[in-house]
């Protein structure tokens, strides 16, 4: 079976059996960015060197004896885990890099990894303690290093508003290992029939959660190790990015892990080919989840969701900018030009694939007149503490159009002070106006490139709709 044949790593012997050096040897080139020799069965999957990729780290620089030192994280691939409620574990992968400055001082950093994509993430060295800090976030990691400076342990740490808008500290245990290139721990078969056929996934589910309302699809591609699986699962208001994971003996588990949020599915397949399992969003949320095959599953049609209300014109909604001053959503663009109201958050992941999604269609279209105005609601309550997370968005990601500060990120409270939809159900939502200023259509939710065949037709609806504006149509 699927475990026995790959084995159980030996912590002691830092071995594997020959076949799981293969896999390790495969996950190595996929993490690193190098493509192995494809196989016929690897040329017929869409392979993950193929896919969007969200950030590459910079060229590895060559090491030799003159810039090593005998202190510090090894330079490598880890696998980090962090320790949820119910005995649930968020395991994820990482990339230390050693270099040396122009003073020949050593410093580290750190890339996530979630299948394809590539996340930095700071790490500063007080050895023996460590701070791993994440960009646009106040979350971090607190460890230690071993004697051998092989491992990590210590915390994660991270903040979240309760119900009544109160921040919570969650502090979660947290090690790592390094020369780990799983995302999982390997599950050893119980099953002693060597030669039965291992169980396959299917590519498209139906899925339902306990708590979440509305339909859900995941799509999920098995590597061709048979083990190692990527995918996400959708749902009206966005997609959960890029999880990656693991599907052995009949238990499938994906993670991904952005520094300032996390995501588990630990699922079992049952006999009848559903899967039931637990969703969980770090320590502050769970619940289960069951999904069904299905190879028709798709969402509902995303413009017929929210609607913009009757008799709101876009010279009756104002909003400050950085700086504060109001800015009439009138006057974002010379009279005749359509445009995109982008309604968003500088801490939502939807929200950064649509605002890279954007700026490429502002680069393209905004010398034909297409002007995009960004609406943020933010976590913080104060003006202030908005404004600067506003500021430091749009500058790490270098937005080239206008984003103004809406207010507070709850739903019903910026439903209230939007005042135009029936709803804020979905950060981010697009609202398209033409030159006459005429409402023609409002996109709630984003799917991004971990669904590539649903953002890519995401992508040209939204072209149709832009050119046809242009156009006076």
């Amino acid at each position: 079976m699927v475990g026995e044949a790959h084995g159980l790593y030996d912590r002691g012997m830092n071995k594997l059996p020959t076949l799981t050096s293969c896999v390790s040897a495969l996950l190595v080139a996929l993490l690193l960015g190098f493509a192995p020799a494809a196989s016929a069965q690897a040329e017929q999957l869409p392979q993950p060197e193929e896919m969007d990729v969200t950030g590459e780290p910079p060229p590895r620089q060559v090491q030799n004896d003159e810039n090593t030192v005998d202190w510090g994280p090894r330079k490598g691939i880890w696998r980090g885990e962090i320790e949820l409620p119910d005995a649930k574990v968020l395991s994820f992968n990482f990339v230390v890099r050693f270099y040396r400055d122009e003073q020949k001082l050593p410093f580290w950093d750190i890339w996530l990894r979630n299948g394809v994509e590539t996340l930095p993430a700071k790490l500063e060295n007080n050895n023996p303690s460590y701070t791993i800090t994440f960009p646009n976030t106040d979350a971090r990691i607190e460890a230690t290093i071993n004697s051998t400076n092989t491992g990590l342990g210590g915390e994660y740490i991270y903040t979240r508003a309760n119900s009544e808008g109160e921040n919570v500290e969650y502090r979660l245990p947290f090690s790592a290992q390094v020369s780990d290139t799983r995302r999982f721990e390997w599950i050893e078969s119980e099953d002693s029939d060597e030669d039965a056929e291992p169980a396959k996934l299917a590519e498209r589910w139906s899925v339902t959660f306990d708590r979440r309302k509305g339909p859900a699809v995941a799509e999920l591609q098995t590597l061709p190790d048979g083990i190692n699986v990527y995918g996400t699962v959708m749902t009206p208001t966005g997609d959960d990015g890029h999880l990656a994971g693991t599907f052995q003996n009949g238990r499938l588990r994906l993670s991904r892990f952005t520094g300032g949020s996390g995501l588990l599915y630990d699922g079992t397949l049952e006999a009848d080919g559903t899967l039931i399992g637990t969703f969980r969003s770090l320590a502050h949320h769970a619940e289960g989840f069951t999904a069904s095959p299905d190879g028709d599953a798709a969402l509902p049609n995303l413009f017929e969701l929210t609607k913009w209300n009757d008799g709101i014109e876009l010279a009756d909604l104002s909003f400050s900018d950085t700086q504060g001053q109001e800015v009439n959503l009138s006057e974002i663009a010379p009279q005749g030009s359509p445009r995109l109201i982008y309604v968003m958050g500088t801490w939502c992941h939807n929200c950064a694939d649509a605002t890279r999604y954007l700026t490429s269609v502002y680069e393209q279209y905004h010398d034909q007149g297409l002007e995009i105005v960004g609406l943020a609601f933010e976590s913080p309550k104060e003006f202030e503490e908005q404004a600067l997370a506003v500021e430091k968005y749009i500058q790490s990601k270098e937005v080239p159009f206008q984003i103004l500060v809406a207010g507070n990120r709850n739903k019903a409270e910026a439903t209230e002070r939007l005042g135009a939809l029936d709803k804020v159900a979905a950060y981010p939502t697009v609202v398209f106006v033409d030159a006459a200023g005429n409402i023609t259509g409002v996109h709630q939710g984003f799917v991004g490139p971990a669904a590539p065949t649903r953002h890519a037709q995401l992508r040209s609806e939204f072209t149709d709709r832009i050119e046809s504006m242009l156009a006076g149509q």
